[in-house]
Order: C-alpha cells, then structure tokens, then sequence
C-alpha cells in the first residue's frame, strides 16, 4: 500500500449529515451506505485489496466524487462522522469499508474532540481495532496520539473503561503509549490502576513487563498505587510476577506495606501473609524483610499504622510478628510503634487515662492482645462516632445556611423580599431553620474542640483560636444575613434571629469550655440523656418555634 492512499489529515470543512444517511449509519445499513458512498462489495476479508485513490474510480463521474467525499466527511450534530457512528453502533464490516475509503476519518474530532479511534476504545470495539490496524497500522497509530479535552488518548479511554483487549491490541501497535500523560499527569497504567481495573494493568504488564518499574509524578510505582487502592489481587500478582518490581521504594522510603498501613487496607496485609505459607522461600523473606523495613524517617508499616490508629492493621502485622518485643524499633523521633499508639489512645480517651495508665504499668510498652481488646477498641469506636457526628453536623449547618439565603418560593424581583414572607408557615420555617443551624453548629463546634485542645501543641492552639474567630464570624453572619433578607417582610422575626445570632456568635464557645469543668460535665450529660433529648427538647422546641411565628 502506498503512502499516496493513506490521507494523513483531517478534513477543515466539513457539511451536515442528511437524516437518511444519519439513520442508514445508525441502523447500519448496507445497502444505503454501499450505494451512496460508493463503497466496495467485496467482502470483509478483501478489503485490503480494494483501498481506494483519493481520485474518482472508473466508474464514478468527477461530480459524483465530490459528492461521496462530501457525505463521507458529513458530521452529525454533535460532530460525529460516519465511521464515529458505525464503529459505537460495531458495524464493523461497513466501518471498515469507510475506513478503507477514507483513512483520515480515524483522526476526525467530533465536538468533544473525540475521534473514532477513542469511540472503540471506549465501546470495547476490539474488532475493528483489530481490523483498522491490520489494514494500515501507521495510520492507527498516528491517530493513537490524538487527545480529547483532559489530554486522553484512546489508550487512556480504554484503560477507564477497562477493556483490556483494546488494550492490548493498541500496545502492540505503541508499547510507549502507556507511559503517555494526559493533562492532568496520568498515564494509562495509573489510571487502570487507580480504577481498579486489575485486567487493564495485567494486560498491559504482560505487553511490556518494564511498565511495572514506570515512576508516576508522586513519585511511586506501580505497586505502590495498588497497595494504596487495597487492590490485593495486583500486589500478589506483582509479588509472584515481578518481585524485584515489588519491592521499588517511593521518594520517602516506602514500600508497598507502608502503603497499605497507612490507608488501613488490613486484608493487603492478611492475603500477603498467607501467600508466604504456601509460596516461595524467596517470596516469605521478602515479604519478613519488607515488613520490618524502615522509611527514611525510621517509621516501618507497623508505625504508620499505630499513628493513624489503624487496629485491624496492626494486629495482622503483630499476629505476623509473633508480637516481638524486638520488632518494636524507635524511628528517628525516639518514638517505637507501641508510643505512637499510646499517643494516640491518650489524646482522644480524656475520661479513661487513667485506666490506660494502669493498663501499661500492668503489662509494659509492648503490643499485647489486652491492648487492642481493652484500650483500642473503646478508642476506635469513640473515633468513628466522633466523625459520624461531624460529617452530620457539618451536612445541617451547610443545608440550613443555605436555606437561609434560597428561601422556598423565591424571591421578588424588585426589592429581593421573599415571596411568602406574609404567610403564618413561612415564619415558622426561618425559626426552625435558625435553630437547626444553631444546634448543628454548635455540635460541631464540640467535636472539632475535642481535637484541637491540646495545652502542648503550639500550631494547634493557634489553629483552634483561628477556628473560634472564624466560627464566630460565621454565626454572626449567618443572623445579619438572615435579618436583611426578612425585615422587610417579617419584623420581629427578623429581630429575634438576628439576637440569637448573635448571643450564640458572640460567646459561642461558652458551653464547650464549661463542658471541662468535671461538674458541669455530669450535670450536662444527665440533663441532656433520654428525657430531655428526645422527649423535652422536641416538643419545647415546636412550642417556641409556632409560638414565635404567630409575631
């Protein structure tokens, strides 16, 4: 095939496509698109031999061509092309005809910038991909390097789709597109990766093993962003396959272990560790050796994991290590896994202290199974329940101010007075809704006190009395905001939300810092139990909240 039959550029101009042709491609008609098209009638595995001039044939006058070229070229609403729609709808015979008529087609952008080319990388049209490069693999690979808006190319397509066969068969035509960055800096493999696409990544590995050594901008490789992801069936396969790959260290010091640690993927720990029973010699001394392993700050996985307070992490990699006291290293700081763990436990269990105190004169500063049956546990918990109760609190502060400002049935256009300002249920709204943001804003207000109320931690205590003035700030505008937009309906509604506001604003941390004093903290907590939470406070609050509406 002579390089005068490939058309290597894009068309500028370009016409509507007609409905009939629109529908013919859609529909996959054959005989509408043989006839109008003027395409071959060999069949499919002739093609090759049929590869049309960019002149007109014997039997096509020149105005006849001008036509073909033109609804070949022809594009749809959305900027698709004739072989855009065969090659998403796998008509893949006819694809192959256009394909074969006019090659530069593979690398024409519909409005997305999309080309054909990523159309089947995207559907799985492994086929005509197939096909296409068998008719003119430099054609195809040139229309490979084309990219949509983010910098994609198809590889990066197929790879979020997970179509391992397109894959494969488009990095056996570019083995170096895989390395390939869109615009945000991903390449195809960390994409599959990230995506959890374990084929995709397979796919490409078993094309081009040296892509398990490819460093990403973050400076980690390949098995690292796995661990990351808590893909456990990549790092095995990376273990058993590529070894020396699987042990390639980050920019820190890291390995695979610490990945995991850190992100609290226990089962990467517990399915590696029944790989060495049944594994190599080899397989079970690199993963021993890798375990104890140190960053260049002297944290190994079990560190990482004890700082972040990661149990089930830490138990499976102390079960592993027959809970040696000799595994217990200091890192750089002086400071051995038990201590962070310690640490951690002791910032957040204020009321148990002591107990935990008696616990390690009892046993030592060693891991043991009491530790994470008696103290871990109760401090897992009170951490999940802590950002259950955060996320909530910040979930109804973010809604009811927002409801403050995009109040229900609008506003008027001409002075900004809201529409049902008048009405009796109106009133009642802008109350509970006051009193719902208070409430949550204060809750909130109470968890992130807990852990910002540290004597010792100078960046800590300046970050909580930023967090108190800002926190003020917002309390305080929240009630003037809420005042502009109801005084002109709504006087004394407008009155009290504004001095609520600002009373809750002003003070705001007043009940949190006498929440300290060990009295009032009892106090607070019977008052606040089941009578008054869920019977006195709901049924005090609708009296108040329809008492004030009647204003």
């Amino acid at each position: 095939m002579s390089s005068s039959q490939e058309k290597e550029t894009v068309p500028d101009s370009r016409t509507a496509m007609d409905a009939d042709l629109f529908m013919a491609a859609i529909n996959g008609d054959r005989d509408v698109l043989i006839r109008r098209l003027g395409l071959p009638t060999d069949a499919q595995d002739e093609i090759q031999v049929t590869i049309e001039t960019s002149g007109p044939n014997s039997q096509q006058t020149e105005a006849e061509h001008h036509v073909i070229e033109s609804e070949l070229r022809s594009t749809s609403g959305f900027g698709d092309t004739l072989l855009h729609l065969l090659i998403t709808g796998r008509h893949n015979e006819l694809a192959l005809k256009v394909f074969a008529k006019d090659m530069s087609l593979l690398k024409a952008p519909n409005n997305k910038l999309e080309t054909p080319l990523h159309n089947a990388a995207k559907v799985g049209n492994e086929e005509i991909i197939r096909n296409i490069i068998r008719l003119s693999p430099s054609v195809v690979k040139d229309a490979l390097g084309e990219t949509i808006e983010n910098g994609d190319t198809a590889l990066h397509v197929a790879a979020k789709h997970n179509n391992e066969s397109v894959v494969s068969e488009l990095l056996r035509l570019d083995p170096q597109a895989a390395s390939k960055k869109n615009k945000q800096g991903f390449s195809p493999l960390y994409i599959a990766i990230v995506e959890d696409h374990t084929w995709s990544v397979k796919a490409m590995l078993q094309v081009d093993t040296t892509l398990a050594c490819t460093q990403f901008l973050d400076a980690t490789f390949p098995v690292h962003v796995a661990a990351r992801r808590g893909n456990v069936k990549l790092v095995k396969h990376f273990l058993q396959e590529y070894p020396e790959y699987a042990k390639l260290l980050d920019s820190c010091g890291r390995n695979l272990f610490h990945m995991a640690a850190e992100q609290n993927h226990s089962k990467v720990f517990t399915e590696l560790f029944a790989l060495t029973k049944d594994d190599s010699f080899q397989i079970n001394q690199m993963v021993q050796s890798m375990i104890n392993a140190r960053d260049y700050e002297g944290n190994t996985p079990l560190h990482l994991a004890a700082m972040k307070g990661h149990k089930s992490v830490m138990t499976a990699i102390l079960y592993k290590l027959n809970y040696d006291r000799a595994a217990l290293v200091p890192n750089r700081k002086g400071k051995t896994a038990f201590d962070l763990s310690y640490d951690q436990v002791w910032n957040i269990s204020e009321i148990d202290r002591k107990q935990i105190e008696e616990h390690v004169e009892k046993t030592g500063w060693y891991f043991t199974r009491e530790w994470f049956d008696d103290v871990m546990i109760p401090y897992e918990n009170k951490l999940e329940r802590t950002q259950v109760i955060g996320l909530g609190s910040v979930l109804i502060t973010t809604v009811a101010f927002a409801a403050a400002f995009t109040v229900p049935g609008g506003v008027n256009a001409d002075d900004g007075a809201p529409v049902l300002g008048k009405r009796f249920m109106f009133r009642a709204f802008i109350l509970a809704n006051t009193f719902a943001f208070i409430q949550a804003f204060m809750s909130l207000f109470a968890v992130i006190y807990s852990a910002l109320t540290d004597p010792e931690d100078i960046e800590l205590q300046y970050a909580y009395h930023k967090f108190l003035s800002a926190s003020c700030c917002m309390v305080i505008a929240f009630g003037i905001g809420s005042y502009l937009m109801f005084v002109p309906v709504t006087l004394p509604i407008a009155i009290i939300v504004l001095v609520v506001s600002l009373l809750v604003g002003s003070p705001t941390v007043f009940p949190v810092l006498l929440m300290e004093q060990g009295l009032y903290k009892r106090i607070f907590a019977f008052t606040s139990g089941f009578i008054g939470l869920y019977v006195v406070t709901p049924i005090m609050l609708l009296i108040l909240i329809f008492c004030l509406a009647f204003l």
